[in-house]
This record gives C-alpha cells, structure tokens and sequence, in this order.
C-alpha cells in the first residue's frame, strides 16, 4: 500500500467516505474502526480521512499511511489533485450534482473546482505546456505585473486583507520573494551542474511567513530583490542557449529549468491576482 500524501478531517466518517466513494470515484482501500479510512483516487492522488473526534491520527497509522511531509488542509481550504485532463474530469462528474467551477491560468494550469463534503473545495488542476519562448516571456513579465500590483499602497494599504485571517498584501508579496529565492538556488544548480542530484527542505509557507515576520515587515527592498533576482536568472538563460534544456533529479524526480521558471512565473501571478482583489475590495 502506497503512503498517502492528504489528511483530511471528516466530520462523519462514514458520511465523508460515501461521499468520495460513490461520488468522485474514490476506492477504499482500508479502514480502522471509526477513526480513520485510507482512500486512493489514482496512481497520483491519495488521501486519509480522519474522523473530527480525533485530534491526530494515531502514530502507528500515521507512519504506516502517510507520506513524511504530507498535507493536512484546513477545512475551507483548497485541495489539489492532480489530473491528466480537466475536460474528462468534468465530463466524468456530469450529472453528479457536484457544484463546479473552471478556472484558467493561461500558459500555466486549467483547473476544475469541486464543493465538497466538510467544508472543503477540491481542485483538479492540468498543466499546461508553453513553449519555452512563452515561458521566459511570462516569467520577464511578472516583474512589472508585481511591482505594479502595490503601486500607491501607503504601509497602512498594505496590510489590507480580503477578508479577516486571510494573509495581507504585504504578506502575499514576502511570501512570493521567498519562494522565488527557494527556487532560485534549484535552478542555479541545473544551470551549473546539469543533471546533478539536488536534495533540499522542503517549502513550509507558514512556517517561514511566522519565522520571518512577513506580517510587519517592509517590503521595499524585497521588490529590488525580486527585480534582481529574475533579472539575473533571465540573464542566464539568454547567455546559455540550452539553459531552458537543462534539468537537476529531485528525491521525487527530474526538473526542467523551463519548468522551474513557469512555475515561479505562475505562483507568483496567482498571488499578484489575490492582491488585485484586495485593492478591488477596498477601492484603494
């Protein structure tokens, strides 16, 4: 039995199980008593249900059923699933009753959003494949589309949410500067060392947004840094014709360059876009 890489809480378990069983397609493929059930959806997804009436899952279940670094999403939270086509995934909950909704990254994901059961809205997501061409043009871009996404903002502005508990726009934008430094040293070592195994932490958010005191900080300079730090890495990429080519193998497996930078370019449009709502929530 593979380790499952999602805890989810289940308010009734059985209820919760039905739920992803006979409507998404889910198979069970074990269960402990009223505590918790193992679920696979495919060769790429798996979760464990956790009955609400627990505060973990017990040790022994936890180190059989789960991955080291697994995710336990808050309910309310999104939860991603990968799948090799939105447009069959959609077509195959047609005439489910399943509340739908498409989204679109251009050049990045598509996605399917499904209203699930205990509060929790699944995500399908599909990658998408640009040209190499389209991928350095999309991550040149994100430059002025952040720089311009807080322009104006008093320091006050800045810590505006969209809604109480929510991160600010000061913590969205130190939170996207970080993980573009995470990645950028992953990306300098296929650029120098082709091929060569890279083994680092893993990216907690919170626990860097809590350790690095995104909610007070400036983030005067850190825009300078993201300026820089893409600058230099497109700098690269146009002095070393194969740059894009060019992969390093993780313990989970081989990235592309080009690959790492479409990912930055569309992490950091999709928090780009949460601070435009801000500013369209509040007028400012």
């Amino acid at each position: 039995m593979k380790q499952a890489r999602l805890l989810l809480q289940a308010e009734e378990l059985e209820a919760s199980i039905a739920f992803y069983r006979d409507l998404l397609g889910w198979r069970v493929n074990r269960q402990e008593g009223g505590i918790a059930a193992w679920m696979a959806v495919d060769e790429q997804n798996s979760a464990v249900l956790l009955a609400a009436d627990q505060v973990e899952l017990p040790e022994p279940l936890r180190g059989e059923w789960m991955l080291p670094h697994y995710s336990a999403p808050q309910r309310g939270n999104l939860v991603y699933q990968m799948t090799s086509s939105v447009d069959e995934t959609e077509k195959h909950f047609r005439g489910s009753g399943l509340r739908m909704t498409r989204h679109e990254e251009p050049g990045h994901t598509r996605a399917l959003h499904v209203s699930a059961i205990d509060g929790y809205t699944l995500v399908y997501w599909e990658e998408l494949h640009p040209a190499d061409e389209e991928i350095v043009r999309m991550y040149e871009d994100g430059i002025e589309a952040l720089e311009k996404a807080v322009a104006g903002l008093s320091e006050e502005q800045l810590d505006l949410s969209e809604m109480q508990g929510k991160w600010s726009i000061r913590e969205q934008v130190l939170h996207v500067i970080d993980l573009e430094l995470v990645t950028l040293h992953k990306v300098k070592f296929a650029l120098a060392e082709p091929g060569r195994f890279y083994q680092g932490n893993a990216f907690q958010a919170d626990s860097w947004h809590a350790g690095l005191a995104y909610a007070r900080r400036s983030i005067a300079n850190e825009l300078g840094l993201f300026r820089a730090a893409r600058q230099h890495l497109l700098g690269l990429c146009r002095e070393l014709p194969d740059a894009l080519a060019r992969t390093i193998w993780t313990e989970r497996r081989e990235e592309r360059v080009a690959g790492l930078l479409k990912m930055m370019a569309g992490h950091a449009n999709h928090h780009i876009r949460a601070v435009q709502r801000i500013r369209d929530r509040h007028g400012v």
